[in-house]
């Protein structure tokens, strides 16, 4: 049983943004299998791999959105995306260092991220975006 399932709630209804969204709810299930399996330190080194840059690429192509269709709060909206890379920087400090929490603590930033940032931060821009052509 997955830890979470993509549900139309989570939907931006922008296709490309929620194609990226369901890869970071296939990491979060990815991470949690893992974990009840007892295997969440093989794994973990890609999934932060994996994770780094998907959030580079993910970021990237909401903030290009961003310019090109003026979204009014697109300063306040790359400020919260800095934190959260600031935040990954930090759980991938904490693996570097041998943290036997990390799992735990990824799966809560994961699920934090879900819940706060994408249900509240990114519903605000899909009205202006939906429909628009997204550039990845």
């Amino acid at each position: 049983m997955a830890f979470m399932e993509w549900n139309e709630k989570l939907s931006t209804g922008i296709k490309e943004i929620d194609n990226q969204h369901k890869k970071l709810v296939e990491q979060i299930n990815v991470l949690h299998s893992a974990m009840r399996e007892g295997k969440a330190k093989e794994v973990l080194g890609k999934i932060l791999d994996e994770l780094k840059a998907y959030t580079k690429y993910h970021f990237s192509t909401e903030e290009k959105a961003f310019e090109k269709y003026n979204f009014l709060e697109k300063a306040s909206h790359t400020k919260k995306h800095n934190d959260l890379i600031k935040q990954l920087d930090g759980i991938i400090d904490q693996y570097k260092a041998g943290s036997l929490t990390l799992s735990i603590n990824l799966l809560d930033f994961l699920n934090k991220w879900i819940s706060e940032h994408i249900l509240k931060d990114d519903m605000k821009y899909a009205p202006v975006l939906r429909g628009k052509e997204i550039d990845v």
